[in-house]
Order: structure tokens, then sequence, then C-alpha cells
């Protein structure tokens, strides 16, 4: 079967790990069954934990624990993952702003034959935005606890085609929602909403290196809330890409689509947007210890209060050195734009961030991790614009 990329957002969430060096082997519970236990500690200095102006900041030490555990299961034909995570974080400055999140996830590949594959993938989650992001930005004082909801993905695809064949196909289907349970008097109610997703991606064979990529994908937007502001978000977004993915001597990686979106409405009031789109990611590998990864995109995200959506833009780069077997470096650089459509206010965002993140790893279970995070907001809105500081030191364990 063909290898699929991993999507945009997966990518990123995978190159801010890239550091780290654990290699676990589970434990072998037989008939192909492996569990995979781990544990994480951080402990993190925060300069400015709700993300506030200078003269206003408030910053505090931050511990956090994250239990987890994997199980993979090779059937043969079928390939099942599920994994649960746990995290709790403690604040010194304000024990109200202490949380637990928790993450389930389960995912299989099925090879009905040497030519088509059915995936299926489920996430779970009960998690939460700190006070200072979300609703209450640039005001967290007015809320006695962070922000907590639960989130839902259901996933499937079916994949008809091979890395020999010239033409291959996946359509695929998302069920999305996301459901606040607190602070609906600060305006959380507003934001509950689900989406489902319809997509086909189409893959042609150009050389043995080069393959042309066709996707279109359409999601419809809902909104729980029958207030004004919640049904003027409610509608469709629409996302027409071509471009191409090639694989250059296993050196220089990469994926590029570049096309237009449309996000349209349902209340007759409100004008639909058009706008250029693009999705990148790029890999090169000039020696087996040192990556470079690049990743880009523009997309259209809901918003969390402001507008009747998030035109976005975010570019990330890093640089992934490992010095010997024990010891690796990552650089990362990001940079996010974030125009708020339909904003009377015309909020517009830029936020620059910088990282570098040190791991020693005494052996294949074991990472011990120092990171130093730089990150800064300029907004167009007053008491928008913050500077903040992370250090953390930490280490992560998997058997």
């Amino acid at each position: 079967m063909k290898a699929w990329k991993l999507p945009l957002c997966a990518a990123i969430a995978a190159v801010s790990s890239s550091a780290y060096a654990v290699e676990p082997n589970g434990i072998d519970l037989g008939s192909g069954v492996t569990f995979l236990p781990g544990f994480e500690l951080t402990v993190s200095d925060d300069s400015n934990i709700y993300k506030l102006p200078d003269a206003t900041k408030v910053d505090s030490t931050v511990t956090r624990l994250k239990p987890s555990f994997g199980i993979q299961a090779d059937l043969g034909a079928t390939q099942l993952t599920a994994g649960y995570a746990a995290e709790k974080g403690m604040y010194t400055y304000d024990n109200d702003d202490n949380y637990v999140d928790h993450r389930l996830s389960a995912s299989s590949k099925s090879e009905l034959t040497s030519r088509s594959e059915v995936d299926f993938n489920l996430n779970y989650n009960i998690v939460h935005d700190d006070r200072g992001s979300g609703t209450v930005e640039g005001n967290a004082a007015i809320a006695t606890e962070p922000d907590t909801y639960d989130e839902k993905v259901v996933g499937a695809a079916y994949i008809y085609g091979s890395d020999s064949a010239m033409l291959n196909v996946k359509p695929y289907a998302e069920y999305y929602s996301k459901h606040y349970t607190n602070n609906k008097n600060l305006g959380t109610a507003d934001r509950n909403h689900s989406k489902v997703k319809l997509g086909t991606l189409l893959t042609v064979n150009v050389s043995s290196a080069t393959k042309a990529l066709v996707e279109v994908r359409s999601t419809n937007i809902s909104y729980e809330e029958d207030s004004a502001k919640a049904k003027g978000r409610e509608g469709n977004l629409l996302n027409l890409l071509a471009g191409a993915s090639w694989d250059i001597t296993g050196k220089t990686t990469g994926e590029v689509k570049l096309g237009a979106l449309k996000r349209s409405f349902d209340e007759s009031g409100i004008d639909d947007s058009t706008r250029f789109a693009w999705e990148a990611q790029l890999t090169w590998n000039p020696r087996s210890y040192s990556t470079v990864t690049f990743l880009s995109q523009q997309t259209a995200n809901e918003t969390s209060d402001p507008g009747t959506y998030i035109a976005s833009q975010y570019s990330l780069v890093s640089w992934d050195h490992e010095f010997s077997p024990f010891v690796s470096v990552v650089l990362d650089a990001s940079l996010s734009n974030d125009e708020y459509v339909d904003d009377t206010a015309g909020r517009e965002d830029e936020v620059v961030s910088y990282g570098v993140t040190g791991v020693f790893s005494p052996s294949k279970i074991l990472d011990i991790k120092a990171s130093l995070k730089d990150e800064s907001r300029n907004s167009n809105i007053a008491d928008l614009d913050y500077d903040r500081q992370i250090i953390m030191l930490g280490f992560a364990v998997a058997i």
C-alpha cells in the first residue's frame, strides 16, 4: 500500500516533539499486541501566564505531570493502535489555574487488497484553554477558572492505489465537535460547534520521484446556540488545492499544494469570503543526523469571539541536529498572522516565536531535556500585545 503523508496539522505537532530521542520497545503481551507505557515531568518558569502587556503580566512556575500508555496490535492485514494520556498542571501563582486534561485516541488500518486500504480514527479529549487565552483574551481576571471543553473527532478514509500505480484516490470523511462545559456567562456557549468534512485527494504519478496532487474538501460548520453571534458563524468552508509531492534520493522530500478557500455563511446578510490558500511540508536531510523542516499553511479557523472567522497564516522552520547518540538540539522559529474577518475593530495579530531545546538521552527509554522559548504578539487592538519567555526542565521515560 501507498505510504500517505501526515496531514499538515499532525506534521506540525510532530515537528514540535522532534527533539525527543526515546525509542521504547514496549512490553510484548503476545499475539502481536504491545503495551507502551510512558511518563513525563516538566517544570517551567513562565514569565507571562495570562499573555498580558508588560505592565500587568504575571509570572509563575508550572509543574506538569504526563502519564500515558499506548497499545499496538499487529494482526497481519490490520494494524490497531489505541492510547491514553493525562496531563496535570499545577501553578504556584494561583491554583485556580490548575487543570487536568485527558486525551483518548484509537485508529485502525486494514489492507483489503494490495491496492486498497480502509482507515479509521477516533479521538476524544477533555481539555482546557488557559486563562488569558480563548474567550477571555487580554482579561484573565474576569474568569475564575480556565475554559474547559470536550472535543471529539471521528474519521474514515478509503485509499485505492499503490506506489507503482499511475493513479491513486483517497476519499475521506471526518466529524468534529467542540463543546465548552463552563464559563458560559463569559461567552463559551457561543463557541460550541461541530464540523462535517468530506474530501477527496487524487494523486498522479508523474515520475519515480514526483507526484501531482489535486484535493477537494468541503466542511459544513454548525453552531449549537441560537444567538445572533453563533448563527452568524454557521456555513461552509470549501478548499480547492493542487500541487505536487516529491522524494529526491531520500534527502529532500516535500509536498506543496496551492489553491483557494471559500468561507460562505448561512446568514444572507454576511458576505462570502474567498482567499488564496496553501499547504506546504518540506524536509531536507543534509546528513543522516541532521534534519531541516519547513511547514506553512494559510487556512480559515473558527474565531474565539470577534468576527465571523479567522483567516490564518502559519509558518514554522526547525533544525534538528544529533551531535552524538546521546545529545541532540532542536532550533525552531514560527510566525503566525491572524485576521479576524468582519470584526468591527479590524483585529489583526502577529505572533512570533523562537525556541531551542536540548535533549540528553543516556538510554533509549530516557530523555532529560531543557528548553527556552520566547514568544511575542503584536496586535492592533489595545492591551493584546504581550511578550513571554518560558524556561523548562524535565524528563521523559518510556518502556
